[in-house]
């Protein structure tokens, strides 16, 4: 009998024991807990330091508990540096309750700050007004990529546990602001808030209720310069000495190591581009006889060339030469396409009263012109810049412009492969080798932790991880032309040469001709337009009568060619065009508040109950 009941006790204090966790848990989410007013205020000095205030109201109902919960991040992760931690340190922190002090209880886990503001000998009810200060450094982002405004981008509150209702956020800074935003909702959310507004130096948000799992972030933009703040950086932490050196580990590591080098050299011989082994570099077999081919690089030094290889666009020429469709090679369609007759490219500056910089300066004019000679990714790019058929600025093509030169990226490495210049696709042969090295490295990494912790063996397998990134490395090597495309780029090679090394008086001219043009989109394409301009600039302060270029319209009098900017004009379209191409990339990278959302800022506070 004495058995049985002891038996029944332990039962029943298990199971109270799983019900006590659950009886917590419910306290804090079922009940009716709520916060019908949140206001916030923070205002910056010049070094970046916020003086930041909750005051709101906190609603118990019948339901009893101690008092807020807020959480507020001091640490957060840098998106692209593995090696530090952004700080947001928080230091001086007061709460007082209905008017009267309040203890506040501070513990940090995984970046968060914990405020437990009450007593754990107290318990509430009701409608109760708190106040809570503290000072905070390390917010601002100084000249924020994509905007160039030094901005405040402030998660103040993340993934809520409790309903928040009439929220208002107030931010006062040194300087007028320039620019706001706020998104309320679900993370990620560009939903905006219901007011956003700026007066001076005082930037006001409101939105009228943040629900369970949702947040709310806040964006003000002031000019360049107006705080003298950096973001606080910090080490980030790796794992201890999990390694040690034995004679095992030791003899086994140096033979993985080894074998992976002696597997990297014979990938590397495989990375090597198949020739003509019997033919001069740069011929082809004609006839159709067969020629034996071989392995490796021509030791033939590279010989000048005055015309480009036969039937090869400058993108496709840019391509082959180095297996990388750079922006270069579509701004060198683009020049291509306005040499040949397909659309015009003018300058704007010298219509407006204060000149205009970057893509505002470039706008494009489609020609009706014959298409039935264009390459497809040719037509698609024409199609894409003119998609009403308008003229267009650089700058208006926006985040489309990004999209288009992927897609004529794409278009470029799938037509040297389709021509025959390479085995496979530079693109995805590359993808590939880097997905193998990533794997080698991550299965080495791993391997390295599991054999650590269960045996100390970590170095063994340790040599995984660099023959992993080497084997990444080396995935620039892994595309590899055939014969002919090896037989096109001795052709391309002795091309460039002429292109950037030509001197006036080696200039072939032909009455009629505008060789200038003809051969300046394969010069952008080989990065030496602004020597190939400055050779016909020498030729037309000589006097020697040059056509003037039909597809490019500027702010000149008299011959282009003699204007003393017009090299470098060239070479700002070149620039100006990469820039426009990038710029929607570059504004989504999080660099700037104004285009993140929910959560995109930096900091992150909540609020709830214990």
């Amino acid at each position: 009998m004495r058995a049985t009941r002891s038996t029944v006790l332990m039962l029943l204090a298990a199971v109270l024991l799983l019900l006590l966790p659950t009886a917590s848990a419910r306290a804090e989410s079922d009940g009716d807990w709520s916060y019908p007013r949140y206001d916030v205020t923070a205002e910056l000095a010049e070094d970046g330091t916020a003086q930041v205030t909750l005051d709101f109201d906190y609603d118990l109902g019948s339901d009893p508990g101690h008092g807020p919960l807020l959480g507020q991040a001091v640490r957060t992760e840098v998106q692209g540096d593995p090696d530090h931690y952004r700080s947001l340190p928080i230091t001086d922190v007061t709460a007082t309750r209905d008017g009267r002090p309040e203890p506040v209880q501070t513990e940090t886990d995984g970046g968060v700050l914990q405020l437990r503001i009450g007593d754990e000998d107290v318990e509430l009810e009701g409608l109760h007004t708190y106040t809570v200060t503290f000072t905070q450094r390390g917010l601002v982002n100084p000249e924020a990529a994509g905007s160039g405004l030094d901005e405040l981008a402030w998660n103040v509150l993340v993934d809520q546990s409790l309903p928040v209702q009439d929220v208002t956020v107030t931010v006062t800074g040194p300087d007028d602001v320039q620019q706001v935003a706020c998104f309320a909702g679900d993370a990620g959310s560009r939903t905006p808030c219901a007011t956003s507004s700026a007066d001076g130096p005082i930037a006001t948000f409101g939105h009228p209720a943040v629900e369970e799992g949702q947040g709310l972030t806040t964006v003000a933009g002031w000019p360049a310069g107006t705080f003298t703040a950096e973001p606080i950086l910090i080490p980030r932490r790796h794992l201890g000495n999990l390694f040690p050196l034995t004679p095992v580990t030791g003899v086994l590591g140096s033979l993985v190591a080894v074998l992976g080098v002696v597997g990297l050299v014979l990938l590397g011989r495989r990375g090597a581009d198949e020739r003509y082994a019997d033919l001069t570099p740069g011929l082809m077999p004609v006839g159709g006889e067969p020629v034996r081919t071989t392995r490796g690089r021509s030791g033939a030094p590279v010989a000048v060339r005055f015309t480009p290889p036969e039937d090869a666009r400058p993108g496709q020429i840019g391509t082959l030469l180095d297996e990388v469709a750079h922006d270069r090679d579509v701004t060198a369609t683009i020049v291509d396409l306005a040499v040949r007759g397909h659309l015009v490219i003018e300058d704007v500056a010298a219509e407006a009263e204060k000149p205009p910089k970057g893509p505002d300066r470039w706008r494009l004019r489609r020609l009706d012109a014959d298409r039935s000679g264009l390459q497809r990714y040719e037509q698609d790019l024409l199609d894409g810049l003119f998609a009403d058929g308008s003229p267009v600025l650089l700058s208006d093509l926006g985040a489309s412009f990004a999209t288009l030169k992927a897609k004529a990226q794409r278009d470029l490495y799938r037509d040297v492969t389709e021509r025959g210049w390479f085995h496979g696709d530079p693109s995805r042969v590359r993808a590939t080798w880097v997905g193998w090295g990533i794997l080698v490295a991550v299965a080495g990494a791993v391997l390295s932790l599991v054999l650590a912790f269960a045996v100390s063996w970590g170095l063994v397998p340790l040599a995984l991880v660099p023959l992993g990134i080497a084997l990444a490395v080396l995935s620039v090597r892994m595309p590899t032309r055939t014969a002919e495309g090896s037989a096109v780029l001795e052709q391309a090679r002795g091309f460039k040469l002429y292109l950037g090394t030509a001197e006036a008086d080696q200039i072939r001219l032909e009455e009629g001709e505008d060789i200038f043009s003809r051969y300046l989109p394969h010069a952008i394409a080989f990065g030496v337009a602004e020597h190939w301009a400055g050779v016909f600039r020498e030729l037309a302060e000589r006097g020697v009568v040059l056509p003037d270029p039909v597809w490019y319209v500027g702010g000149y009098h008299g011959s282009l060619l003699l204007a003393p900017s017009f090299a470098s004009d060239l070479a700002s379209f070149s620039a100006d065009t990469s820039a426009a191409m990038t710029a929607a990339s570059t504004a989504s990278s999080g660099g700037s508040g104004f285009s993140a959302g929910v959560g995109g800022g930096v900091g992150g506070g909540s609020a709830g109950g214990w």
